[in-house]
Protein backbone atom coordinates (compact mmCIF):
# COMPACT_ATOMS: atom_id res chain seq x y z
CA UNK A 1 0.00 0.00 0.00
CA UNK A 2 1.11 3.96 -0.73
CA UNK A 3 0.45 5.55 2.47
CA UNK A 4 -1.52 8.91 2.37
CA UNK A 5 -2.03 11.66 4.41
CA UNK A 6 -5.34 10.60 5.43
CA UNK A 7 -4.41 7.31 6.97
CA UNK A 8 -1.30 8.88 8.81
CA UNK A 9 -3.47 11.22 10.42
CA UNK A 10 -5.69 8.56 12.01
CA UNK A 11 -2.23 6.78 13.91
CA UNK A 12 -2.26 8.19 17.17
CA UNK A 13 0.77 8.99 17.42
CA UNK A 14 0.66 11.42 14.29
CA UNK A 15 -2.73 12.44 15.08
CA UNK A 16 -1.87 16.29 16.19
CA UNK A 17 1.01 16.93 13.69
CA UNK A 18 0.30 19.78 10.83
CA UNK A 19 0.03 18.86 6.81
CA UNK A 20 3.31 20.11 6.49
CA UNK A 21 4.68 17.61 9.03
CA UNK A 22 2.37 14.57 7.68
CA UNK A 23 4.50 15.44 4.06
CA UNK A 24 7.66 15.20 5.84
CA UNK A 25 6.81 11.65 7.78
CA UNK A 26 6.00 10.47 3.90
CA UNK A 27 8.65 12.01 2.50
CA UNK A 28 11.20 10.20 4.78
CA UNK A 29 9.65 7.42 6.04
CA UNK A 30 9.55 4.21 3.75
CA UNK A 31 7.38 1.26 3.44
CA UNK A 32 8.25 -2.67 4.01
CA UNK A 33 5.67 -5.63 4.57
CA UNK A 34 6.52 -8.89 6.07
CA UNK A 35 5.12 -12.01 5.43
CA UNK A 36 3.63 -14.51 8.39
CA UNK A 37 5.97 -15.86 10.98
CA UNK A 38 8.99 -13.26 9.74
CA UNK A 39 11.34 -12.33 12.65
CA UNK A 40 11.57 -7.90 12.59
CA UNK A 41 14.44 -8.14 14.64
CA UNK A 42 16.14 -9.67 17.28
CA UNK A 43 16.65 -8.72 21.37
CA UNK A 44 20.17 -7.22 20.87
CA UNK A 45 20.00 -6.19 17.36
CA UNK A 46 21.50 -2.78 17.10
CA UNK A 47 18.41 -0.07 16.29
CA UNK A 48 18.10 3.43 14.66
CA UNK A 49 14.49 3.31 13.80
CA UNK A 50 10.63 3.49 14.67
CA UNK A 51 8.32 0.95 12.88
CA UNK A 52 4.05 2.05 13.20
CA UNK A 53 2.31 -1.13 12.49
CA UNK A 54 -0.23 -0.75 9.00
CA UNK A 55 -1.77 -3.54 8.65
CA UNK A 56 -1.34 -7.73 10.26
CA UNK A 57 -0.25 -8.07 14.23
CA UNK A 58 3.06 -8.36 15.47
CA UNK A 59 4.03 -9.84 18.88
CA UNK A 60 6.67 -8.45 21.39
CA UNK A 61 8.64 -11.44 22.78
CA UNK A 62 11.87 -12.58 24.61
CA UNK A 63 13.02 -15.61 24.11
CA UNK A 64 14.44 -18.23 26.36
CA UNK A 65 17.87 -20.44 25.09
CA UNK A 66 15.96 -23.13 25.01
CA UNK A 67 13.35 -21.49 22.26
CA UNK A 68 10.42 -20.56 24.51
CA UNK A 69 8.88 -18.08 24.05
CA UNK A 70 7.03 -14.51 26.99
CA UNK A 71 4.89 -12.73 25.00
CA UNK A 72 5.07 -9.10 26.53
CA UNK A 73 2.44 -7.59 23.85
CA UNK A 74 0.64 -7.89 20.90
CA UNK A 75 0.28 -4.89 18.33
CA UNK A 76 -2.09 -4.00 15.56
CA UNK A 77 -2.89 -1.46 13.50
CA UNK A 78 -1.70 1.62 14.68
CA UNK A 79 0.87 0.50 17.43
CA UNK A 80 4.40 1.29 17.19
CA UNK A 81 7.46 0.12 19.03
CA UNK A 82 11.05 0.63 18.69
CA UNK A 83 11.13 3.94 19.85
CA UNK A 84 13.33 2.64 22.73
CA UNK A 85 16.63 1.92 21.43
CA UNK A 86 15.79 5.57 18.95
CA UNK A 87 15.71 7.23 22.46
CA UNK A 88 18.87 6.06 23.91
CA UNK A 89 20.70 4.47 21.10
CA UNK A 90 20.95 1.31 22.65
CA UNK A 91 20.60 -2.34 21.62
CA UNK A 92 16.95 -3.52 21.13
CA UNK A 93 14.96 -5.16 24.12
CA UNK A 94 12.65 -7.20 22.93
CA UNK A 95 12.29 -9.22 19.52
CA UNK A 96 9.57 -8.71 17.25
CA UNK A 97 8.15 -11.24 14.75
CA UNK A 98 5.13 -11.01 12.76
CA UNK A 99 1.95 -13.06 13.81
CA UNK A 100 0.52 -12.68 10.59
CA UNK A 101 1.09 -10.88 6.92
CA UNK A 102 2.06 -6.96 8.24
CA UNK A 103 2.60 -3.82 6.88
CA UNK A 104 4.54 -1.37 8.14
CA UNK A 105 5.81 2.57 7.84
CA UNK A 106 9.50 3.01 9.43
CA UNK A 107 11.30 6.10 10.31
CA UNK A 108 14.74 6.59 10.59
CA UNK A 109 15.97 8.10 14.01
CA UNK A 110 17.55 11.16 11.95
CA UNK A 111 14.02 11.68 10.67
CA UNK A 112 12.15 10.85 14.16
CA UNK A 113 14.65 13.27 16.08
CA UNK A 114 13.66 16.16 13.59
CA UNK A 115 9.56 15.72 14.34
CA UNK A 116 10.02 15.61 18.01
CA UNK A 117 12.01 18.98 17.75
CA UNK A 118 9.33 20.26 15.37
CA UNK A 119 6.31 18.81 17.98
CA UNK A 120 7.14 18.19 21.33
CA UNK A 121 3.53 16.33 22.13
CA UNK A 122 4.67 13.17 19.69
CA UNK A 123 7.48 12.95 22.79
CA UNK A 124 4.82 13.39 25.08
CA UNK A 125 2.46 10.33 23.59
CA UNK A 126 5.92 8.31 23.77
CA UNK A 127 6.35 8.71 27.12
CA UNK A 128 2.60 7.88 28.06
CA UNK A 129 3.12 4.71 26.08
CA UNK A 130 6.07 3.30 27.78
CA UNK A 131 4.45 4.17 30.84
CA UNK A 132 1.95 2.16 29.95
CA UNK A 133 4.37 -0.46 28.57
CA UNK A 134 6.08 -0.52 31.98
CA UNK A 135 2.87 -0.43 33.95
CA UNK A 136 1.56 -3.83 31.94
CA UNK A 137 5.55 -5.72 32.56
CA UNK A 138 4.46 -4.31 36.29
CA UNK A 139 1.03 -6.22 36.34
CA UNK A 140 2.77 -9.34 34.47
CA UNK A 141 5.35 -9.82 37.16
CA UNK A 142 3.10 -9.68 39.90
CA UNK A 143 0.58 -11.73 38.14
CA UNK A 144 2.90 -14.72 37.42
CA UNK A 145 4.36 -14.50 40.85
CA UNK A 146 0.93 -14.27 43.11
CA UNK A 147 -1.74 -16.21 40.95
CA UNK A 148 -3.31 -19.36 40.36
CA UNK A 149 -3.92 -20.01 36.52
CA UNK A 150 -7.28 -18.60 36.44
CA UNK A 151 -6.16 -15.33 38.03
CA UNK A 152 -3.52 -15.03 35.69
CA UNK A 153 -5.86 -15.57 32.51
CA UNK A 154 -8.27 -13.24 34.23
CA UNK A 155 -5.26 -10.50 34.29
CA UNK A 156 -4.27 -11.25 30.39
CA UNK A 157 -7.75 -10.78 29.64
CA UNK A 158 -8.89 -7.77 31.02
CA UNK A 159 -5.62 -6.22 30.64
CA UNK A 160 -6.48 -7.13 26.43
CA UNK A 161 -9.80 -5.74 27.14
CA UNK A 162 -8.77 -2.78 28.21
CA UNK A 163 -6.49 -2.44 25.48
CA UNK A 164 -8.02 -3.69 22.57
CA UNK A 165 -11.53 -4.71 23.48
CA UNK A 166 -15.31 -3.12 23.44
CA UNK A 167 -18.08 -3.02 25.49
CA UNK A 168 -21.00 -4.54 24.64
CA UNK A 169 -24.17 -4.63 26.86
CA UNK A 170 -21.97 -5.46 30.44
CA UNK A 171 -19.57 -7.95 28.45
CA UNK A 172 -16.29 -7.03 27.07
CA UNK A 173 -14.96 -8.67 23.63
CA UNK A 174 -11.84 -8.63 22.79
CA UNK A 175 -11.73 -9.45 18.75
CA UNK A 176 -9.17 -10.86 16.87
CA UNK A 177 -8.04 -12.69 19.93
CA UNK A 178 -4.76 -14.26 20.67
CA UNK A 179 -4.76 -18.03 20.12
CA UNK A 180 -4.36 -20.19 23.76
CA UNK A 181 -0.98 -20.77 22.33
CA UNK A 182 -0.22 -17.06 22.13
CA UNK A 183 -2.11 -16.80 26.00
CA UNK A 184 0.26 -19.46 27.30
CA UNK A 185 3.09 -17.62 26.17
CA UNK A 186 1.42 -14.07 27.75
CA UNK A 187 1.05 -16.07 31.19
CA UNK A 188 3.87 -18.76 31.67
CA UNK A 189 1.84 -21.85 31.76
CA UNK A 190 1.54 -24.67 28.96
CA UNK A 191 -1.18 -24.32 26.12
CA UNK A 192 -2.75 -27.63 27.36
CA UNK A 193 -2.92 -25.85 30.98
CA UNK A 194 -4.82 -22.67 29.17
CA UNK A 195 -6.71 -24.78 27.58
CA UNK A 196 -8.29 -26.88 30.50
CA UNK A 197 -8.31 -23.33 32.26
CA UNK A 198 -10.71 -21.39 29.62
CA UNK A 199 -12.82 -24.55 29.34
CA UNK A 200 -13.57 -24.00 32.87
CA UNK A 201 -14.47 -20.66 33.15
CA UNK A 202 -16.43 -21.14 29.88
CA UNK A 203 -18.79 -23.81 31.77
CA UNK A 204 -18.69 -21.36 34.87
CA UNK A 205 -20.27 -19.04 32.64
CA UNK A 206 -16.97 -15.91 32.75
CA UNK A 207 -16.63 -16.29 29.11
CA UNK A 208 -17.68 -17.08 25.69
CA UNK A 209 -14.88 -17.82 23.17
CA UNK A 210 -15.34 -18.33 19.32
CA UNK A 211 -12.80 -18.79 16.78
CA UNK A 212 -12.23 -14.74 16.60
CA UNK A 213 -13.40 -13.27 19.82
CA UNK A 214 -13.17 -14.12 23.64
CA UNK A 215 -16.11 -12.16 25.26
CA UNK A 216 -16.24 -12.14 29.39
CA UNK A 217 -19.49 -12.57 30.27
CA UNK A 218 -19.86 -11.00 33.35
CA UNK A 219 -17.78 -8.92 36.22
CA UNK A 220 -14.51 -11.02 36.92
CA UNK A 221 -14.29 -12.30 40.54
CA UNK A 222 -11.19 -14.44 41.40
CA UNK A 223 -12.02 -18.15 40.42
CA UNK A 224 -12.51 -20.58 43.29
Amino acid sequence: MKMKRDHLKTIPLFSELTNAELDLILEKAREQRYPRGSIVFYEGDPGDFLMVVLTGKVKVVLLGEGGQEIILAMLGPGNFFGEMAILEAAPRSATVMTAEQSEFLILEQPSFSALIELHPSISQKILKHLSERLRQADEQIRSLAMFDIYGRIAQCLLRLGQTQGKRVDGTLIISDRPSFQELSHMIGCSRETVSRAMKVLQEDGYLSVTRKEITIMRPWHHHK
